[in-house]
């Protein structure tokens, strides 16, 4: 195992174009509120409502982001992504972020977190 770890570091660390991703950090840098893009998305609070816009924040580490979502009433959900995956949602009063589906469809992340939905752009998640 130890190995593995010696092996993968020196990949990550001296192969050119091989970026690590690193969700925690990307949270890290989220919550301390330095983030690299600010864009609008379309977001749903509850199943009931239509999408509507709301205002999304990247924070990046490698190839992690944690995209904090403000819906327009002012409640916020932080979403994480790694390796062009959705991985959760954060735990808010709306639910523990774990009852989940997404899809990348057309370039558009389409993330379903407890009844909220999220539209993002990957080129603006990942600068692609």
């Amino acid at each position: 195992m130890h190995m593995l770890l010696f092996l993968t570091s020196l990949a990550t660390g001296f192969l050119p174009g091989v970026v690590a991703a690193d969700p925690t950090a990307a949270l890290n840098l989220a919550r301390s509120g330095d983030f690299d893009t600010i864009f609008e998305a379309r977001c749903a609070q509850d199943v009931r409502q239509p999408p509507a816009v709301c205002r999304a924040a990247v924070a990046r580490a490698g190839d992690a982001a944690a995209v904090v979502v403000t819906f327009p009433n002012g409640f916020a959900r932080t979403l994480t992504l790694a390796d062009g995956k959705f991985l959760r949602g954060n735990p808010t009063m709306s639910g523990v972020g774990t009852d989940t589906e997404w899809r990348l469809m057309d370039g558009t992340y389409h993330i379903r977190v407890d009844d909220q939905r999220f539209e993002l752009p990957a080129r603006l998640v990942f600068q692609e």
